[in-house]
């Protein structure tokens, strides 16, 4: 049986042709793609001078303002500068103001973490440090390093200081004072 042959040149086209799809052709590792995931690091909302208004069911618990936010959602994070906190008190209905030049807040441990000239200004009195840490559910602020209290006009400095968001009591080591007194407190 005779069969038709192709040209000699169409036959080396053709082989040309299979030589390169050989060649080309994707491997197993090229259609198996791998994203990898996104890095945790990064936040999943950055916003500029915001005013965020927190509820404990219908009344607030506080209002936090800052110049820039940056909101971490998987592990409820808050990391705020340059801020300002009105935290209201739900049995006094008191405030107390938290300045300072940057805060973490922790939604899923209830704790505000304030650093850089930070500053908190209650009716019970202010305290001023580099660094707070406010646990909220115990309603307890420690102040590690040096604090400057100030209560009813006296200033008391030490360092490791412990009180609630009143300033009801305070807690302090290193301490040392300044304030004005009468005749009737130096016969110790």
């Amino acid at each position: 049986m005779n069969r038709p042959c192709l040209p000699t040149s169409i036959r080396s086209v053709s082989l040309a042709l299979l030589l390169l799809l050989a060649l080309g052709a994707c491997s197993n590792d090229q259609l198996t793609v791998s994203t990898p995931p996104l890095d945790r690091r990064l936040p999943d909302e950055i916003s500029e001078n915001v005013t965020i208004t927190e509820f404990n069911g219908t009344r607030i618990d506080y209002i936090l303002k800052a110049a820039r936010i940056e909101r971490f959602n998987d592990r409820k994070i808050l990391n705020a500068y340059k801020v300002d906190i009105t935290a209201y008190d739900s049995k006094t209905g008191d405030t107390s103001k938290l300045k300072a030049d940057s805060t973490i807040v922790d939604d899923a441990r209830n704790l505000i973490l304030a650093n850089g000239n930070v500053k908190l200004e209650s009716p019970g009195g202010s305290v001023a440090s580099s660094r707070i840490v406010w646990d909220r559910n115990l309603d307890l602020l420690t102040a590690p390093g040096k604090v400057t209290l100030v209560r009813d006009g006296n200033v008391l400095r030490g360092e490791n200081l412990r009180t609630n968001s009143r300033v009801e009591f305070a807690e302090m080591e290193k301490i040392s004072a300044g304030g004005v007194f009468g005749e009737e407190y130096l016969d110790w």
